[in-house]
């Protein structure tokens, strides 16, 4: 009985290997789900003298952060319009999720940001790529649902540079004073930086379900906290917003956004304070930083398997099924480091389509 039982568990996790996409560097990770393909943004942090990575969007749904794409006033939510067909692979510098209908193409792009106070990747850049395939212009507005969990158990959703306390909802809009809005954590935090050149033209801090059932623009009236009746508790989030673009037949346009993680909210928030803004640098040095894992082997030495490999190592995994009795520690050590860089190989990650 233990024969069978263990093959299915192997064989479960080389096709697991096959189609996840789950990338480290430095202090971050980004990874997509295997059946929705949304991203999941995570921090390392030590907890108990134990390494762990820590969710910094709510993972329990991958679904519950989403992109909604206005074009010409109608609304499309990636990953729900049956109109477009949704596809990811590894890039040089992270993930590439794409969302392609018969007129358009979304691609968000996930990159590894390293700050200049960090010698390692400790944040991100979520770039939206929109690709008109028509030969008349678009009217295209774009609206990002993160949803943000870090400080929620404690009920101190968020901090921004002015208000040390959010409580209530709020609307940042373009010639807001603030520098960045915090969702603090008791082990890892996330900002949203807002005196970058890639960053939206609003904000909305809201309760999520409510700026989730918007159609597109958060048009409700601002309520208090984060919890309302019939609405979801004690739940926040926030919504991106991209003004009105134009983009030209054959043409494309581009936005971004850019996160920095850290440690406990309150050393987090008050190191904020005193840092940032960072001093100005050319992008170029933020997006080409080499990678750098921590207790990870590195992205770049990584090898990538055929799948003459993958059929040896399958080969293996069957011998050892068979001498699963005298199966040593050390021979199975082996076999999972093996499929742990299956997992990681670059030439087995790309593309999925989904």
């Amino acid at each position: 009985m233990k024969k069978p039982v263990c093959f299915f568990i192997l064989l479960f996790i080389v096709i697991g290997a096959l189609f996840a996409i789950d990338i480290r560097n430095g202090l971050v990770r980004i990874a997509t789900d295997d059946l929705t393909l949304q991203p999941a943004l995570y921090r390392l942090v030590n907890i108990s003298g134990k390494s762990k990575y820590e969710p910094l969007w709510f993972s329990g749904d991958p679904r519950t952060s989403f992109i909604v794409l206005n074009i010409d006033n109608r609304i499309y939510r990636m990953g729900a319009s049956k109109e477009y067909k949704t596809s990811q692979r590894q890039i040089k510098n992270g993930i590439e999720i794409e969302y392609r209908s018969v007129t358009n193409r979304l691609t968000q792009r996930l990159l590894f940001f390293t700050s200049p106070f960090s010698r390692v990747a400790d944040g991100f850049v979520i770039e939206i790529e929109i690709e008109n395939y028509t030969t008349r212009e678009m009217k295209v507005m774009i609206k990002e649902v993160c949803d943000t969990v870090l400080g929620e158990k404690e009920g101190f959703h968020f901090a921004t540079s002015l208000n040390a306390r959010v409580t209530d909802e709020m609307i940042l809009a373009s010639d807001s004073d603030e520098k960045y809005v915090v969702s603090p954590g008791q082990a890892a935090s996330l900002a949203l930086l807002l005196d970058e050149d890639q960053k939206p033209d609003m904000v909305v801090i809201a309760n999520w379900k409510r700026l989730s059932d918007s159609k597109f623009y958060y048009d409700s009236q601002l309520m208090k906290g984060f919890t309302l009746s019939s609405f979801s508790i004690n739940d926040s989030a926030l919504g991106l917003y991209w003004n009105e673009r134009i983009i030209p037949p054959k043409g494309s346009i581009k936005v971004a956004s850019t996160w920095l993680t850290g440690g406990s909210g309150s050393e987090f928030i008050d190191w904020l304070s005193l840092n940032y803004p960072f001093p100005r640098q050319e992008p170029q040095q933020v997006l080409e930083s080499p990678p750098v894992v921590l207790e990870e082997q590195s992205i770049v030495n990584t090898p990538i398997l055929d799948i003459k490999a993958i059929q040896d190592l399958i080969s293996e995994i069957d011998r050892a099924i068979d001498n699963i009795e005298n199966l040593t520690d050390n021979e199975l050590q082996d076999i999972m480091t093996k499929l742990n860089l299956l997992e990681q190989s670059e030439g087995l990650a790309a593309p999925q389509s989904n």
